[in-house]
Parts: structure tokens; sequence; C-alpha cells
């Protein structure tokens, strides 16, 4: 017999999250793409934005949604100088996956997230990479597609880090059957 009650009890029935949260963290994370990485390891840095972004598309989507991706989309293009509008359809692509399968993503704890997280932190660096090389920017280098990876790895501690932060309660644990 199941002794788990109906209703959240407790630590789950913390407060939702306040727009300055959300705000204030998509500017850190914005803040913290825009570091001048070394050249050498820049291949490898992650979206931080689309990171933070797709974080509270889970946990608050009517404070982040379609808007506010295409609105740091395009922030992110002017500030790397590419293509006007790249980042901006990545990152509106994104989330209107995430957005579609939220009520899912919020069920599962941070490994399952990671797992359906990942082609979709995979396919933002892929569409980026081949939407730029269709308008001639560049010549293909793969080694782009790493950063999608790099976002995967981290996505467990930042969702961790984020929690704790905002005092967020963490995903429900799956309960035996």
């Amino acid at each position: 017999m199941n002794t788990q009650p109906l209703l959240p009890q407790g630590a789950e029935l913390a407060r939702p999250p306040t727009r300055t949260k959300v705000y204030i963290s998509l500017c850190l994370a914005f803040a913290l793409t825009l570091l001048p990485w070394m050249q050498e390891i820049h291949w490898l840095v992650p979206d931080f934005t689309l990171m933070a972004l797709l974080y509270w598309n889970i946990r608050a989507p009517r404070l982040a949604g379609l808007g506010m991706a295409f609105s740091l989309g395009l922030l992110t293009d002017v500030t790397r100088g590419v293509l006007f509008g790249l980042n901006a359809l990545a990152y509106c692509a994104a989330t209107f996956v995430v957005l579609l399968v939220q009520r899912r993503l919020e069920g599962f704890d941070t490994p399952r997230q990671t797992l359906q997280l990942s082609p979709i932190l995979l396919g933002k660096e892929a569409l980026v990479l081949t939407l730029g090389l269709m308008m001639g920017r560049g010549e293909a280098d793969w080694r782009w597609l790493a950063a999608g990876v790099v976002a995967a790895l981290l996505w467990p501690p930042l969702a961790w880090l984020v929690d704790r932060i905002t005092a967020q309660p963490t995903t429900p644990r799956q309960t035996p059957r």
C-alpha cells in the first residue's frame, strides 16, 4: 500500500519563484556565458543562458516562455556577433520542446531530466552550427557540438545549485512500485 500523501506536504509547498529571482538568475547566466573564456577551450563552454532558461521553463513556465527565449537569443546574437536571429531561433526551438513536455519533466528527478534534456541541449548546438553553415557563416567545426555534451553533464549540478539558491523543492522522488 502506498503511504505517500495525495497532496504535496512540507517542503514541497515552497513558495513559487518570483519574477525577480527568475530574471536575476537569467542575467547571471547570461553574464557567465559572456565571460572571456580562453580561445583554446571556448568551444567547450556550454550556453549557460540556455541552461538557465530551460531550468525556468521547467520550474516556472509562465515566467520564462517563448518571448523570453526570443529576447535572450537576440541579445546573445548581438553580443557574440553571429548571424542575427540564429540563437533566437535555437532558443525558441529548445524552449518550445521543453514547454511541450514540461509537465513530464517537472515530475522527473534530476538524472532523468538530464536524459530528457541532453538531446535538446545537443540539438541546439547542432541547429546553430547547421543554420550558420547554410547561411555561409564559416566552416564546419564539429567540435562545437561538445558544448551540448558539456551542458548535459553540467545540468545536474546547475539544477541542484539553483534549487538551493532559490529555495525550490527538489524534484519528486520516484517511489518503488
